[in-house]
């Protein structure tokens, strides 16, 4: 009987901080929206977009990446062995620390940036670019600092305060959008606003996370670094730095990608006749951004969420030396990866033009946006998948004390990306990008699942392939259901208004696909709710 209810605790918070991440999706599609009615996707948000990446990069590096990666293992082995009064030092140290290399990097920034602006001849597009840079930049410390807080909560079994700060960012930042329509008619100045209110919206996560970490004394504590704490605190960042190389795969592949989108609009590019074969329509990185942000959706609400549940149970389990429950643990993560991860990549490849059309097809946002939005959010769609396998494998590595297999990994990995890139986009254009991304993802996952199966996984392929036949069959009836009632819907446009027409394009198909997988499954003998509990093993 135990062994059967263990499971279940397993996935304590799964629900909720599915949920939580559901609600801040939605409003992150919101304000997605909201931008590209405001500036459709031209100049302006293609500015912004790459303004925003680098803080959001340090986000997803330190305060959702390598930092946790590399402290929450530690944070979890302190608490379990030594008590939170051992935990507690082991933060202090780790943020007062952390608090001082991202004040350093923030200032010399913002020193270069401002030289930039200064002195050197600049376009307006390039102008606007560093101004952004310039407010942006604050973001960076606030939110790796609020992240810190939160993988310190996550490894008290914390989960719902974490998961509430992106929402509170996203309200702030609708709330912003929609002052800077009422006060501004300029497009240069609303985002300028847009952008000053971010860092107000930083400060705000910053304080949620820190006041409820509080409530478990965890705490930054001037003067208070514990010379036992020392040590651990050490060892936190001598292992960022593979872990740091090794999660800023897809985040650097991410952001060549941005960049490339940038600089290959240049009409200069037209005089060289090697590289107007790359050149690429202007729009194209606001496109870029809004396609990762639709296939971040799924990924977000269910295996980001599955990732920040599991990962405290890898590390304990490993930091035990229970390697048994570690494999099962794995299983269950890859199980549930397979099961949610594939259909919702057909999924979001299949209705990346309905929901393109539903979410930003209004204002300055026309067919030809939305056309290259769509082929964005589609090529993207297909990973979906992978990035969630590669997300729950890497997290294995790093609660067992290795950093250097992923970081291996995907140091190949990189140079895949720019070697599809340079392949791609003279073929496919702007969707060339993701793809390359995509597929040299999906490479890494193939050398890590190849790893997992040799150090962690003692049932091997037989837990994964009646999974897998029975999720490609299901998927398929899916997207025939899916399909066949699109083009059912697609007859209604006349008879609908504008908005009606495009909602119930996109919520009838969902639901009739959501309807035909779950039948399929269970037609074929697979229960998501009880899967959901426990892993499905071999006899």
């Amino acid at each position: 009987m135990d062994g059967r209810q263990k499971p279940v605790s397993r996935l304590k918070g799964l629900k909720s901080v599915s949920l939580l991440t559901l609600l801040s999706r939605f409003t992150g599609l919101a304000r997605d929206a909201l931008m590209a009615s405001l500036f459709g996707t031209g100049w302006v948000l293609d500015a912004f977009t790459v303004a925003f990446r680098v803080p959001n990069l340090f986000r997803r590096l330190f305060g959702e990446g390598a930092m946790t990666a590399a402290f929450l293992p530690e944070f979890v082995r302190a608490d379990e062995e030594r008590g939170r009064e051992a935990a507690t030092e082991l933060f202090n140290g780790v943020a007062w620390r952390l608090l001082k290399i991202l004040v350093i990097f923030l200032l010399a920034a913002e020193f270069v940036l401002l030289g930039i602006r200064l002195l050197a001849p600049l376009s307006e597009r390039s102008a606007l670019l560093c101004e952004l840079s310039l407010i942006l930049m604050p973001y960076m410390v606030l939110i790796c600092m609020a992240g810190l807080y939160s993988a310190a909560l996550n490894g008290v079994q914390h989960f719902v305060v974490p998961a509430m700060s992106s929402m509170v960012l996203n309200v702030v930042w609708l709330a912003a959008g929609l002052f800077a329509i009422l006060r501004y008619s300029s497009d240069a100045s609303r985002v300028r606003l847009i952008a000053v209110c971010l860092v107000v919206g930083g400060m705000l996560q910053l304080a949620m996370t820190a006041w409820k970490a509080s409530r478990y004394s965890i705490r930054m504590r001037a003067g208070r670094i514990a010379a036992t704490s020392t040590d651990h605190t050490a060892r936190v960042f001598q292992a960022m730095g593979p872990v740091l190389i090794g999660l800023s795969i897809t985040q650097i592949n991410g952001l060549v990608d941005g960049l490339l989108a940038w600089s290959l609009v240049s009409p200069d590019l037209n005089d060289s006749t090697f590289f107007s074969r790359f050149l690429l329509p202007e729009g194209t990185a606001a496109a870029l951004y809004l396609g990762q942000r639709l296939y971040q959706f799924p990924f977000g609400v269910f295996a980001i969420a599955l990732g920040t549940v599991l990962f405290p149970q890898f590390a304990r389990h490993a930091a035990a030396g229970d390697f048994d429950e570690l494999s099962r643990d794995v299983v269950h993560g890859l199980q549930l990866v397979l099961v949610v991860g594939i259909p919702a990549s057909v999924g979001l490849w299949f209705m990346a033009e309905p929901i393109t059309n539903l979410l930003f097809r209004y204002g300055q946002f026309g067919p030809s946006a939305a056309n290259m939005t769509a082929q964005m959010i589609a090529a993207y769609g297909l990973g979906v998948w992978a990035v969630s396998g590669l997300l729950i494998a890497n997290r294995v590595f790093y609660a067992a004390g290795d950093q250097i297999t992923p970081m291996r990994q995907g140091l190949i990995c990189v140079g895949l990306n720019l070697v599809f890139d340079f392949l791609l986009l003279p073929i496919l254009g702007g969707p060339g990008l993701p793809i390359a991304s995509i597929l040299a993802t999906l490479f890494q996952l193939g050398l890590a699942l190849e790893v997992l199966r040799r150090r962690f996984l003692k049932l091997g392929r037989s837990a994964f392939v009646p999974i897998l036949w029975r999720t490609v069959l299901a998927t398929l009836l899916m997207s025939l259901a899916g399909l066949g009632v699109l083009t059912l819907v697609s007859q209604w446009e006349n008879s609908l208004g504008v908005f009606a027409y495009r909602l119930v394009k996109v919520i009838v198909p969902i639901a009739a696909a959501v309807i035909v997988y779950v039948a399929a499954l269970s037609a074929v003998g697979l229960s998501p709710r009880r899967l959901l509990q426990e892993p499905e093993l071999p006899e």
